[in-house]
């Protein structure tokens, strides 16, 4: 080869590689696909098991119903990861240097249009644990400050509330929230019982991780935030789940998992910071650089993994196409599928509001009347090949489950065939 087919073979390889979204033009399988996920398909199970045959690379050897570990990739965003990784082996450091940061740009206009907020107003993270303890950290909070948490809360952000504790002094004051409760007006009365004058901060959970409950995030914040109390919410479970944009919330500072409903390569969180408020978090990491409102102060973290980052645009083009209204009621109904059976079987109590479609999604949890929370799962698993897990409130265990879009109603049909043979 000589010197004129070198150098024209090298600028064909280092030109720009396109973002790899769905090609609904090129792909049968995609087109098929598009605009069909209408409300009419919601319990269309046929639907729902070419679905998973088209978009899932599950293991069949048991039934997964503890999708809200983390979220499974459909096939295109795994692929896309993939090419992704390929893509930056391949170009290594010229990529980073020379095109990763307008691909960034993109990449962030996209999170910002499907979140409803301005694109400087997010940062990428590792989780939605980082995301929070971002906004733990950063909070203006001194010593005899208050802040109120409630028993159900993630014990990740509990737990960075109570290093506050010991090393600046501030006040932790712990609610209990219902398990079912009445009305909005019970959970937010736990809350008016608890303010004082040196409440500084609230605490709340979007969607509760143990048990589903989805907490009147709106209604905290509407109550409060007037008194110049900070409502901080760790969203890892809403997001995607549920419909809803970011400033529905009405809060200034959100905490997201992008590797759980939204379907992202496990490793990626989203934060929220308003604005205006920006300037008012303390960076955890180093940064002299930037303006106190630019929201990338808060997150000087060094080399992440920019595969992941790179594959969100496809993990959005997936949730654009299924749409997350369709999503959510999908999944309320796989819930309410094996819910309403469950709770009229003798020795089973269901402990999520599932009456109520505002209370509860997907998750949902429940606890059988003499038997061993750790038995069931155990026996779920060796006889059913149906996979749960344990989560603990603060007086009792539960068996969580959590079905996502790849399940369907006959995999639920196992679950109620095993419940009912445990409660016999």
């Amino acid at each position: 080869m000589n010197r004129r087919e070198l150098i024209k073979g090298l600028g064909m390889a280092s030109a720009s590689l396109p973002f790899l979204a769905m090609d609904f033009k090129s792909n049968p399988a995609l087109k098929e696909w598009k605009n069909t996920f209408t409300d009419d398909k919601v319990k269309d199970e046929a639907y729902w098991k070419k679905f998973k045959k088209d978009f899932y690379d599950v293991s069949k050897d048991f039934i997964n119903l503890e999708n809200g570990f983390f979220g499974v990739q459909p096939v295109p965003v795994y692929k896309a990861y993939l090419k992704n990784i390929e893509r930056l082996n391949q170009n290594s450091s010229k990529y980073l240097r020379t095109e990763y940061g307008n691909d960034l740009k993109e990449i962030m206009k996209q999170l910002a249009e499907f979140s409803g907020v301005d694109p400087e107003e997010l940062l990428i993270t590792r989780n939605a644990t980082e995301a929070m303890n971002i906004i733990i950290n950063g909070l203006d909070l001194n010593e005899g400050d208050e802040v109120i948490l409630h028993k159900q809360d993630y014990y990740s952000m509990i737990e960075a509330f109570e290093m506050l504790e010991k090393q600046k002094g501030i006040k932790i004051k712990t609610i209990r929230v219902p398990l079912i409760p009445k009305n909005d007006e019970e959970i937010l009365s736990k809350y008016e019982a608890a303010v004082t004058s040196k409440t500084k901060c609230i605490l709340t959970t979007h969607m509760i991780h143990l048990t589903g409950q989805i907490m009147p995030v709106k209604k905290i914040a509407d109550k409060f935030k007037p008194q110049g109390i900070d409502v901080i919410v760790d969203a890892a479970h809403s997001f995607s789940q549920i419909d809803f944009k970011l400033p529905d919330l009405g809060c200034d500072f959100v905490g997201v998992n992008l590797h759980k409903w939204f379907g992202n390569p496990l490793g990626a969180g989203l934060l929220y910071v308003k604005k205006d408020r920006i300037k008012d978090l303390t960076p955890m990491f180093g940064d002299s650089a930037k303006k106190e409102d630019d929201i990338k102060r808060l997150g000087h973290f060094g080399t992440l993994s920019v595969p992941i980052i790179m594959t969100i645009p496809e993990a959005k083009a997936f949730n654009d196409m299924v749409t997350i209204p369709l999503k959510e009621k999908r999944l309320r109904y796989l819930q309410n599928y094996w819910t309403k059976e469950a709770a009229g079987i003798p020795k089973v109590n269901i402990t999520t509001p599932t009456e109520d479609p505002n209370r509860s999604c997907a998750i949902a949890s429940f606890a059988i009347e003499g038997m061993e929370t750790k038995d069931a799962i155990s026996k779920l698993m060796e006889k059913y090949k149906v996979f749960t897990v344990i989560r603990y409130l603060e007086d009792q265990e539960v068996v969580r489950v959590t079905p996502t879009l790849y399940n369907n109603t006959d995999e639920l049909d196992v679950l109620l065939e095993g419940l009912k043979d445990l409660a016999s």
